[in-house]
């Protein structure tokens, strides 16, 4: 496999819309984790008929524990032993391309050697937990929770507390989203950074929500990765709707939000050196998240694409 990029998707239902995904970005390296729980036969129609697709080894990865970001590192391993690629897309089965493949292609190159993925220092607001906690999310890192089997336990979709913990030194903290696109050498890097120190591997498996802060802290404190800070752009490059999100989830899109798709689409893309957008208009090459009731948009999409 020899693509100048690669995707890994991430999946565990919606088999039409992850074979449509896989469709719609034939020309890159792709792999597929799917969730260890999902049936065999949910796994076999996601890639049905569609052209080779890598499998990554399967984890159990529930959103808000530490398999999902085992999912991610495994995926990971498996993009850097079977491709050639410098640059790893991260995406969700609900993810859908705004852009060609060679339009991706083209605008990844002038990144070669940089990652772009949200990079919010904590405190962040918005994981404050409403009126009761308004820390910035800082409750997920400096808190023990209540474990299983080295699992944090959720009730009613959060953790239970049950004391105070350190902070490994040397970490600063940063808030992001599990969807970013990793310069192949900043992939290699975390890999690295995790194989070689347990006791952060220990620090994320308890932590809440981690595939949405491990990479991303991990990558940005100096002391663990040297200059690879320096070479990380601040600003996600997906479309996500949160207008009325009560439950952290973003909203599904559909035909009404194609204008705001293609106007987003057809931004100016973002250059190495330009400020971080902070969510201010700008080219976005992924829109998310796409279901059943995404349909006819995504038709829309398609013809933009040829596809």
């Amino acid at each position: 496999m020899t693509a100048g990029t690669a995707a890994l998707i991430l999946a565990y239902n919606n088999p039409e819309q992850v074979r449509r995904l896989i469709g719609a970005i034939d020309g890159l390296d792709t792999f597929l984790h799917c969730d260890s729980r999902t049936p065999a036969s949910v796994l076999s129609a996601m890639t049905v008929g569609t052209r080779d697709v890598v499998m990554v080894p399967r984890y159990r990865s529930p959103r808000r524990l530490w398999g999902a970001v085992e999912a991610e590192l495994a995926g990971l391993r498996t993009v850097l032993g079977r491709s050639s690629a410098e640059h790893i897309v991260v995406l969700s089965g609900s993810c859908y391309p705004l852009v060609s493949v060679s339009d991706l292609q083209d605008e990844l190159a002038i990144w070669r050697g940089l990652s772009r993925l949200q990079l919010d220092p904590i405190p962040y607001a918005r994981w404050s937990r409403g009126s009761l906690i308004r820390d910035g999310g800082r409750h997920r890192f400096d808190r023990r929770f209540l474990t299983a089997g080295g699992r944090v336990i959720l009730v009613g979709g959060y953790p239970i507390p049950t004391g105070r913990r350190a902070i490994p030194d040397g970490l600063l903290l940063h808030a992001s989203s599990q969807w970013k696109i990793y310069a192949r050498g900043h992939a290699q890097t975390l890999l690295r950074v995790l194989d070689e120190r347990p006791d952060l591997v220990r620090f994320w498996s308890s932590t809440f929500v981690p595939q949405e802060s491990c990479p991303a802290s991990i990558l940005a404190s100096p002391l663990l990765t040297g200059s690879v800070a320096e070479e990380l752009r601040d600003g996600l490059p997906w479309y996500v709707d949160w207008r009325g999100s009560k439950d952290g989830h973003p909203r599904w899109l559909a035909l009404d939000q194609l204008p705001t798709l293609l106007d987003t689409r057809n931004q100016a893309p973002l250059r190495p050196d330009d400020p971080p957008s902070r969510g201010e208009p700008s080219r976005r090459l992924f829109a998310r998240k796409m279901g059943p009731a995404s349909a006819e948009l995504l038709d829309r999409i398609d013809e933009q694409l040829g596809v």
